[in-house]
């Protein structure tokens, strides 16, 4: 069958270091990032992690398959966490080790993906440092849910596809079907990387057929390929799917009655959503959310317009493949009227990363074009690497406040209340607290309608109270946007009638944990 997309190279007279140079700075980037993704790797799980865990991963095999209690059931991410919580113990730490492994493996896949897109090794390592301190990577390569996993074989497949529709070789039609049913197994939402595919293969077919290239092998080479990834895809999902549509659209429809900052969910073209994404840039180079923020994201966003035109230059179908998931996404959350989480847009983080870089360095050529000599060369490679070490230490300086403070502090909020109250005493933990509750107090002895107790309704908690007129009572909740969204009659109740005693801070957002006690 002959190849459809002619084969493009980096330039690699260009580059100042030699394959056996990048090879051993690769390993060390590598060794880097395995690092950072273990610090602090056995903090306390939040809330989405401990529902895997407790809804999911202690379930028979055949029950995490057929099981979709809520979202969090991310197919090869459970049973990653099953199967290393059978060896290790149901650590914190064993529990993440699967996303620490994916992320730390996403550094020589995002390396050589740049290569093919036209980077040399010398701005390829810088995409691959660039992402190996990443604030956004790293947390979620610490997150215990399939997003990270996600990212790597969305990236990966994409790279596998160009180096088929290129080469026409089997065993890149395996690994690229085989990367695509992993990718599936992370997320579901991988449909819309399947569907990108699609239209790259699409496009080069046309692209194929103008140029007089016999199509018939290579569309029924397509067609086998996808219709066998989307098979197996389907029957991954089989059991949950009528589940799956009826949850996705019940919560997402709900919350775009009350989208917003509040409810946690968000529509595309809301200002809530501006401030959630300029938030969640800025939480990595620690700008805070105010003006300078905004002028730093718009000029690194023109940089990266200017990097992102140089790859589709270079390579149209692998630059479109990373970048028509995320469109096609954004394209069905509008047409649809869905909310969204924006986590969802996470796979475009390694492209942004490779704009960036690819940017400076072709701004910085253009600049050297008017130099002559020396200058002409050594422009593009300094202005390249010191771009590169700024946000890198940015990056990292950021990263101490991460390392303070786990995603939420259920243990410290225990051992306070433990200390705190007297035997009669009670703890009333509210809404999204429960389970994180439940979980480490179980683990700390203390047990539910002995040590705590769970409302859920103003009712609840009135009765609660009346029955408990003796003694001192302390109240816990967490995720209060989501309280105040869910359940407004709760929140308004609690804050009329309870006074903040003590908060733990948590990094993620809106996680921190808060223990009150009544007013007087």
């Amino acid at each position: 069958v002959p190849a459809i997309l002619p084969f493009r190279g980096p330039d690699n007279g260009r580059d100042e270091i030699g394959p056996s140079q990048a090879i051993w700075a690769l390993a060390a980037v590598t060794i880097l990032a395995l690092a950072l993704r273990l610090i602090q790797i056995n903090s306390d799980l939040w809330l989405d992690e401990i529902t895997t865990v407790m809804d999911y991963s202690r379930l028979p095999l055949l029950q995490v398959f057929g099981g979709y209690l809520n979202f969090n059931n991310h197919l090869l991410n459970t049973l990653l966490i099953k199967l290393s919580a059978g060896i290790f113990g149901e650590s914190e730490w064993a529990i993440r080790l699967p996303v620490v492994l994916f992320g730390t493996a996403a550094m020589p896949v995002v390396y050589w993906i740049s290569r093919q897109l036209g980077l040399s090794r010398f701005t390829s390592l810088g995409v691959a440092l660039l992402l190996a301190v990443s604030y956004q990577h790293i947390f979620f390569s610490q997150n215990a849910r399939g997003y990270i996993g996600h990212v790597l074989f969305s990236v990966l497949a994409s790279g596998l596809l160009l180096k088929a529709l290129q080469t026409d070789r089997l065993r890149y039609w395996v690994m690229y079907a085989a990367a695509m049913l992993l990718n599936f197994a992370s997320l579901i939402i991988s449909a819309y990387v399947l569907a990108a595919h699609v239209l790259v293969a699409a496009v080069a077919l046309a692209l194929a057929y103008r140029a007089g290239k016999p199509l018939a092998p290579a569309f029924r080479r397509l067609a086998a390929v996808f219709t066998v990834v989307g098979f197996l895809a389907f029957h991954l999902y089989a059991l949950i799917l009528p589940s799956v549509y009826v949850r996705a659209t019940v919560a997402y429809s709900d919350g775009a009655q009350q989208s917003g900052s509040g409810s946690g969910y968000f529509s595309i073209f809301s200002p809530d959503f501006a401030g959630e994404l300029l938030r969640s840039l800025t939480v990595g180079i620690g700008l805070g959310e105010g003006p300078l923020a905004a002028i730093v994201i718009l000029a690194a966003l023109l940089v990266m317009a200017v990097g992102y035109v140089a790859m589709l230059r270079h390579q149209w179908a692998l630059t479109l493949a990373l970048t028509a998931p995320g469109l096609a996404n954004a394209a069905f959350i509008v047409i649809s009227g869905l909310t969204f989480s924006p986590r969802i847009f996470l796979t475009l983080l390694p492209l942004a990363i490779i704009a960036a870089v690819q940017g400076v360095h072709s701004l910085s050529t253009i600049v050297a074009g008017l130099m002559s000599g020396r200058m002409q060369r050594a422009l593009p490679v300094a202005a390249t690497a010191l771009a590169v070490f700024l946000v890198a230490a940015v990056s990292l300086s950021s990263l101490r406040w991460y390392y303070s403070v786990p995603k939420q502090p259920y243990r410290a909020t225990l051992e306070y209340l433990e200390t705190q109250r007297q035997s009669e005493d009670i703890v009333i933990v509210v809404d999204l607290a429960e389970q994180g509750y439940r979980y480490y107090a179980d683990r700390m002895g203390v047990r539910e309608n002995e040590g705590y107790f769970v409302v859920q309704t103003v009712e609840e908690l009135d009765s609660l109270v009346s029955a408990q007129t003796s003694h001192d009572r302390y109240l816990v909740t967490t995720l209060t946007r989501f309280l105040r969204s869910r359940k407004p009659e709760l929140e308004r109740r609690i804050t009329r009638d309870w006074s903040i005693l003590q908060t733990f801070p948590g990094s993620i957002g809106n996680g921190q944990i808060t223990v009150w006690v009544e007013s007087p």
